[in-house]
């Protein structure tokens, strides 16, 4: 969904604007097909303030389905707002470049605890993966349902998916190829 084109303007700033932007991307994302990228091309600048009304409403939308919500193409003042906004709101985000509708270069940032990173971090370099695989490739010594709880969580913030297979349930990155920066 085109930012731009939805909201009418090139600039938002402040959180009036970006409540009142927000009615009008959250009617465009419930149309969205999943994975919801909301394309930043053509904005000036997004303020942290309007990125927080207008914007992380609909990231948690999203990752309360288990959803991922990319934001594509965000200038890099923007960005640098998108993560204030997002450090403070404690979101992580999922950053990507849109061009002729294919996603590219996915990455999450944004601030998780530790134990919540490293499980991230395992599940990515693995592809898909099962608590006992994290649990095993981690090394470390921690029960199983630690790791199930934390693959919940990053389920829940849009950022992994899950696949059950029998009663295992397999994780695997929001978006193919993604990487996590902190």
């Amino acid at each position: 969904m085109s930012v731009r084109s939805t909201i009418g303007r090139s600039t938002l700033a402040g959180a009036a604007a970006g409540r009142e932007a927000a009615a009008k991307l959250q009617a465009g994302a419930a149309t969205l097909e999943h994975p919801w990228v909301l394309d930043f091309a053509d904005m000036e600048l997004v303020t942290a303030s309007a990125f927080r009304e207008a914007v992380l409403p609909i990231v948690r939308w999203a990752a309360q389905d288990g959803q991922p919500c990319l934001v594509a193409n965000l200038n890099e003042v923007s960005r640098e707002e998108a993560l204030l906004a997002a450090s403070t709101s404690e979101v992580v985000l999922l950053f990507c470049s849109l061009n002729d509708g294919a996603i590219a270069g996915a990455y999450a940032q944004g601030p998780l605890d530790a134990k919540l990173s490293l499980t991230l971090e395992l599940t990515l370099r693995l592809g898909e993966a099962d608590a006992r695989a994290i649990s095993e490739v981690s090394g470390e010594n921690t029960v199983i349902t630690a790791w199930n709880n934390r693959l919940v969580a990053l389920t829940r913030m849009g950022l992994l998916t899950e696949r059950k297979v029998g009663k295992t349930k397999f994780y695997s990155p929001a978006v193919k190829g993604m990487s996590y920066g902190k």
